[in-house]
């Protein structure tokens, strides 16, 4: 039952916010033109996910959203609240991206254990390769006279 509340207070957070909230224009006016073009460009490299892009950048506006103080777009009260979890989710996900960008440079670059399970599967392939080809020149009457060996 421990997992079952914890599986459902996790998925509250991730529900949408109903459609009869109050945006509130007046406070997303007074968001600066370059706060606003920040926050967009945030959420966008946010939901890119799979697309490698400059780990600078993405720490940048990670930072840029942990500072922000206050609600930009909601009334105070728990649509605010929301606002400040949410861009702080983002945020999150930005610093993620740049942990998984590090680590699979690192895999791909370093990591010795990925090079020798593909040394090994190699290896394999090339035993499993030759005695195909061995099969086939078996079935040969006069085997193969390719020189391959």
């Amino acid at each position: 039952s421990c997992i079952l509340l914890s599986c459902i207070s996790t998925c509250a957070a991730f529900t949408s916010v109903s459609t009869n909230r109050r945006y509130n224009t007046a406070l997303a006016s007074s968001v600066a033109a370059a706060d606003e073009d920040t926050f967009y460009q945030a959420v966008q490299l946010a939901e890119a996910g799979e697309k490698k892009i400059d780990l600078d950048e993405l720490d940048r506006l990670a930072t840029a959203l942990e500072q922000v103080e206050g609600c930009q777009f909601e009334e105070e009260g728990g649509l605010c609240e929301k606002e400040i979890q949410d861009r702080l989710d983002v945020a999150e996900v930005l610093r993620l991206q740049i942990e998984l960008q590090l680590r699979l440079d690192y895999l791909k670059n370093a990591n010795l254990f990925a090079e020798d399970v593909k040394k090994e599967h190699d290896r394999e392939e090339r035993k499993k390769f030759k005695a195909a080809l061995e099969e086939n020149r078996n079935k040969s009457p006069g085997g193969s006279d390719l020189g391959l060996w």
